[in-house]
């Protein structure tokens, strides 16, 4: 979130880590005449429109999504449409600031089967200057509660950085590059290496304008670590606080299982530094 660009205006500006992905980026190979790479999150087919004073976002469960060998949603695909509509909620209250994310978290009352559309209806809990604080409902196509989240935001430290707003932030979310062409894990070539632990690479297609890696896919890597313990589980619950970002990579979470209960840590392989720590609940294995 900390790279910039030129603004109209002359000064420095820069999107929101899950804005930013959906952005393209020209190639510098060639011609020049396209998008370099296609960004993951512009795959997902989300989409987020205003609504009074709330942000909703919808995103369909296609079946790329779903927990390997199961019928289910994944919990980090809803993490990441939680990121992008609470992260956008950020923007209204800290621009012309950019956000940065502490903490995002993700709660299920219940497994989503694939094949729905979830709908992220989110909203301020308190908006200002110096921190952004939100919540999301996560509802099905008859409008039943699914799930419920929430995101602490707080402007980054380089004042000098700017951003365009809200509405151009809305806007660049219309520019997709979908559909998946694979399941969600190899699509970010992220891989469970051992029992406990899993490995993301950091590359072009999920990483931010800053080049880290975007926020809104960390889930994926904490939910395959938890997965390698527990194969077949589906997170109920995934709370993250965000310590710093991964520069490098690869991106390395190991988790501690404590029966449905886990912690996972995640850490930038290239410098093992701690970058993000989480906790999880998975939903109770059927009797």
């Amino acid at each position: 979130m900390t790279s910039t660009a030129q603004g109209a205006s002359g000064e420095n500006v820069a999107p929101v880590d899950a804005v930013d992905a959906v952005v393209p980026r020209t190639s510098t190979s060639g011609s020049g005449s396209g998008p370099a790479e296609r960004y993951v999150i512009g795959e997902l087919d989300l989409s987020v429109e205003e609504v009074g004073a709330e942000l909703h976002g919808t995103m369909p469960a296609v079946p790329e999504l779903a927990v390997p060998g199961t019928p289910w949603l994944r919990t980090s695909a809803l993490a990441c449409l939680a990121d992008v509509v609470l992260g956008l909620l950020a923007v209204r209250g800290i621009e012309p600031r950019i956000p940065v994310t502490l903490s995002l978290d993700v709660h299920l009352f219940r497994e989503i089967p694939v094949g729905a559309t979830v709908r992220g209806v989110g909203r301020a809990v308190k908006s200002g200057q110096t921190v952004a604080v939100s919540a999301i409902d996560f509802l099905d196509e008859d409008g039943r509660l699914l799930g419920v989240g929430g995101s602490v935001f707080v402007p980054a430290p380089d004042p000098t950085l700017r951003m365009p707003g809200l509405r151009w932030a809305l806007d660049s979310l219309r520019r997709r590059y979908g559909p998946l062409p694979e399941p969600f894990a190899d699509r970010l070539r992220c891989e469970q290496t051992e029992p406990g632990t899993a490995s993301m690479p950091l590359r072009p297609e999920v990483s931010n304008a800053a080049g880290t890696l975007n926020g809104g896919l960390v889930p994926v890597i904490i939910e395959e670590a938890v997965r390698s313990l527990t194969p077949g589980a589906t997170l109920s619950s995934l709370g993250m606080q965000y310590l710093r970002p991964v520069r490098r990579g690869p991106a390395v979470a190991r988790a501690t299982s404590h029966g449905e209960v886990g912690t996972v840590q995640v850490h930038d392989s290239a410098t093992d530094a701690l970058a993000i720590v989480a906790t999880t609940r998975i939903f109770p294995a059927p009797r």
